[in-house]
């Protein structure tokens, strides 16, 4: 506080010596600025006869650099400095240890193309753009997740499905996305879904299925299936159909690999549901490659939907049918061969919040004559609640001196400093980023 308030009074102080004396004001009318264009436009030297009206390219000023006032979207390299690399070791497998606890590492070289496919969450958005490459601290509960999933890749899904559950910004999208990059580098197929608020709230057109109360959403279908395509194209190009199928209006043959089907979803997004729907039936019934579906934000989607029915009502997620196939393998009515399910809520936007979803994973507690609703309450019986914490002292001195390297932290980094954040924040990883990198 006090090196804040000794800036403000620098800052103070360098503009009273940079007052301009009194003066009397220069009032500028419409007809004296006319005036003044057309005398300027008389002075101008004339074009010659016969001189070409061609235009002649404006030279670059070296005060806007690559970021110029014209670059839509880019930084003026003047006043932004580029992200500063900072030399992390990998997180692999092998990571997962507790002598690990603290350190700081990035994702891998062949896992960074999939995780960028998706969208990272804002917080971490911010982060990754400031210190190169993306990577997060290694923590107590990291070790713990990891080892649940090495310990369910020869079990059912419906006997790992977990929530990771916390106050907000306590890390449950961070460690989500170590969980995918752990189960990525270990070989197995993953299905990371980084933000299923956007599969309820109205952003995708849908089209009602005939004869049903059901509707799907080809675009959504198709992205998914694209995504999946690329993060998984090495495995799903050696597994194949186990017998005839038809998406849409293509038949598809007994034998054509799993990434040849979801490249026909790419092409064809009327048949991208069907062909989820066949994908997931596939890896349910194989048992060569554990399975990871891993879920952000997924409280979105144990609450009515901002999806109108054809009687202007809000319909439940389980009427969609994308999410009704993901809530069948949450809710554990459909379980992988082998595999697991994670995922995480959030608390922004606060118009997601699900009371049932809070109340089955003992979050929350609610009058008993309260009643919730029936058909939502049925998707979330036997779901394990993982509390994730604020960071421990280590966890948060191995983030601070990452950020140390990265020259991210506002004032000097010292020791006083780290503890004045950490104590201030209390210890919550998007607090004490926020403390860290902007100084408040």
């Amino acid at each position: 506080m006090s090196s804040l308030l000794s800036k403000s009074l620098a800052s103070l102080s360098l503009r009273a010596r940079v007052v301009l004396p009194a003066q009397h004001a220069n009032y500028v009318t419409a007809s004296a600025a006319v005036y003044a264009a057309k005398a300027k436009k008389a002075a101008a030297p004339k074009k010659a006869k016969g001189q070409s009206n061609s235009f002649k390219k404006k030279a670059k000023s070296t005060d806007e650099g690559e970021g110029g006032s014209g670059g839509a979207g880019r930084l003026n390299e003047k006043y932004y400095k580029p992200a500063i690399p900072v030399k992390v070791e990998e997180f692999l497998p092998s990571s997962a240890s507790t002598e690990n606890i603290g350190r700081v590492l990035g994702f891998p070289v062949n896992v960074q193309p999939s995780l960028e496919l998706a969208t990272f969450p804002t917080l971490l958005k911010e982060q990754f753009a400031l210190i190169k490459p993306a990577a997060l601290a290694v923590r107590e509960p990291t070790i713990s997740l990891l080892d649940k999933l090495d310990s369910a890749m020869q079990k059912p899904s419906s006997e790992n499905r977990m929530v990771l559950t916390g106050e907000s910004g306590s890390g449950k999208s961070a460690l989500l996305m170590q969980a995918v990059s752990h189960c990525l580098s270990a070989g197995w197929v993953v299905i990371y879904v980084p933000n299923a608020t956007s599969w309820v709230n109205s952003s995708f057109a849908y089209n009602k299925v005939g004869g049903t109360t059901n509707f799907v959403q080809p675009v959504l279908a198709s992205q998914i299936a694209g995504q999946v395509a690329k993060t998984n194209k090495s495995i799903l190009s050696k597994l194949t159909l186990s017998a005839n199928v038809k998406i849409g209006r293509h038949d598809m043959e007994k034998g054509t690999t799993l990434s040849a089907l979801l490249e026909q979803a790419v092409k064809d997004q009327y048949s991208a549901q069907d062909a989820m729907e066949v994908l997931m039936k596939e890896l349910s019934a194989q048992k060569e490659v554990p399975t990871l579906i891993a879920v952000d934000e997924v409280n979105a989607l144990f609450k009515p939907t901002q999806y109108l029915d054809t009687k202007a009502n809000e319909m439940d997620p389980d009427h969609l049918l994308l999410p009704r196939l993901f809530l069948n393998y949450i809710s554990g009515k459909a379980s992988l061969g082998q595999g697991a399910v994670v995922a995480a809520t959030s608390d922004s936007p606060i118009a997601n919040q699900s009371e049932a979803l809070h109340v089955a994973l003992g979050v929350k507690q609610v009058s008993p004559y309260k009643k919730l609703p029936e058909g939502i309450m049925s998707w979330t019986t036997g779901l394990t609640n993982i509390p994730v914490p604020a960071y421990t002292r280590a966890e948060a001195k191995g983030v601070f001196d990452y950020y140390k390297k990265g020259s991210i932290i506002y004032d000097a980094p010292t020791e006083e400093l780290f503890l004045n954040r950490f104590i201030t924040s209390n210890g919550n990883p998007r607090k004490f980023f926020t403390a860290c990198a902007k100084g408040i």
